[in-house]
């Protein structure tokens, strides 16, 4: 096993993180900027910024990943023929799209109004983009790339909220906690059952024979991350319905349950980046058409 092998489904769990963390900041603002206080509002914008820079270098080093797993070796990385293959490789050209998209926030990230909010949204549309530029998307053509996009932009949506909500309950008086968490239930409804049935969908396009779930290793690598993610859901389920109702009845204790419940659904997300990690470098989607 080369030095790559190992090396690049890790480097693609913290490029996922900086993805998520850079447009699930941005969509968590767009759409809660009226119930946030300026503070909160800082450290939203703070956090997408620093996710940002963070996206951009790992975007430039999946491409070198990409040389490496060309050449089977570090040195790779410095070879300028490979280099040129990777950049010219569907993958290339999608961790470039995707640098772009960080760069393009970069750029907008200190425009106002109008603006910053077009810029921020476009550019958030070309790092979702980017993942289905490669990969077995591609398998389906124009279908399963939509299908993939909307489904992403479901989990930047979720994701984007753990490390605000996270930070908003370790503060002294999360007064408008409650508030927040409430609206961010009622729009959760709408981008679970859009999760659900696209992700549905992609996965029924890609294997062609629902069988194969149960029968492959890619499929058993998919089913635990189906049923992390349904997790993950149940877990936004029992905030909604349970913790969100008490935030303002017993805050103090509900606050705590909240937070651990948020730290618990971030775990989870890094253990789903990891099993997409898995699915898309490590292993050969079976066919079943």
């Amino acid at each position: 096993m080369d030095a790559w092998t190992m090396l690049s489904p890790i480097l693609k769990v913290l490029f996922y993180a900086a993805s998520f963390g850079s447009v699930g900041s941005f969509l968590f603002s767009l759409h809660f900027a009226k119930h946030l206080t300026a503070e909160q509002q800082a450290y939203c914008d703070s956090l997408g910024y620093r996710s940002t820079l963070a996206g951009a270098v790992m975007s430039l080093l999946m491409v070198l990943s990409v040389a490496g797993n060309l050449g089977g070796d570090i040195v790779s990385v410095i070879n300028p023929l490979l280099l040129q293959l990777a950049l010219e490789s569907k993958s290339g050209v999608g961790y470039l799209t995707a640098f772009m998209g960080f760069t393009g926030i970069l750029v907008v990230h200190r425009l106002r109004g109008y603006a910053n909010k077009l810029g921020l949204l476009v550019s958030s549309g070309v790092i979702l983009l980017s993942f289905t530029m490669s990969g077995h998307s591609q398998l389906g053509g124009v279908l399963t790339q939509s299908l993939l996009f909307i489904h992403l932009f479901g989990i930047a949506f979720w994701l984007g909220a753990l490390l605000p909500f996270r930070w908003m309950c370790l503060q002294s008086d999360p007064h408008n906690l409650s508030i927040v968490a409430h609206h961010f239930g009622v729009f959760a409804i709408g981008y679970v059952g859009l999760l659900i049935s696209v992700g549905l969908c992609y996965a029924y396009l890609l294997l062609g024979n629902i069988s194969l779930i149960f029968t492959t290793l890619y499929g058993n690598v998919l089913l635990i991350k189906i049923a992390l993610v349904v997790a993950l859901l149940s877990f936004g389920a029992f905030n909604k319905f349970k913790l969100v109702p008490t935030l303002e009845i017993k805050r103090t204790r509900a606050v705590g349950q909240f937070r651990r419940s948020v730290q618990f659904e971030i775990a989870l997300a890094f253990i789903i980046f990891t099993a997409s990690s898995l699915l898309t470098t490590s292993m050969t989607l079976p066919m079943g058409n």
